[in-house]
């Protein structure tokens, strides 16, 4: 079983992610403060980051390179409103290789999921 890391605090993507998770056996978790991040980062399991660039209390730039500098093999993938290109090009240059609009997280989940071992 692998885990996904869902840093948001949207209620809409924590319930769209954990559903399509459930189908495939995977675990979600949903971590509250930047420190948590660090944690499930160390855990072996946690195989997908999802990180919302509009989360309210943790910032995604601190977390993409986290994510980048200490499990550069996990796959990593940044989500926002497609109406905010500065947000979704600041992801980009800070290192995030996949920046997709919500739409496209909508629309490619059920098939990200189902890469993960």
């Amino acid at each position: 079983m692998s885990t996904v890391l869902a840093v948001t605090a949207d209620l809409f993507w924590i319930g769209r992610v954990k559903a399509a998770a459930a189908k495939l056996g995977h675990e979600v978790r949903v971590p509250a403060r930047a420190l948590d991040v660090t944690q499930e980062l160390l855990d072996e399991h946690t195989k997908l980051v999802l990180v919302d660039l509009h989360h309210p209390k943790i910032d995604f730039v601190d977390t993409i390179r986290l994510v980048r500098g200490t499990r550069w093999d996990t796959h990593l993938v940044c989500f926002g409103h497609h109406t905010d290109a500065a947000r979704l090009q600041k992801a980009r240059d800070t290192g995030a290789k996949e920046v997709w609009p919500n739409s496209e997280l909508d629309r490619r989940l059920p098939d990200l999921l189902a890469t993960l071992e």
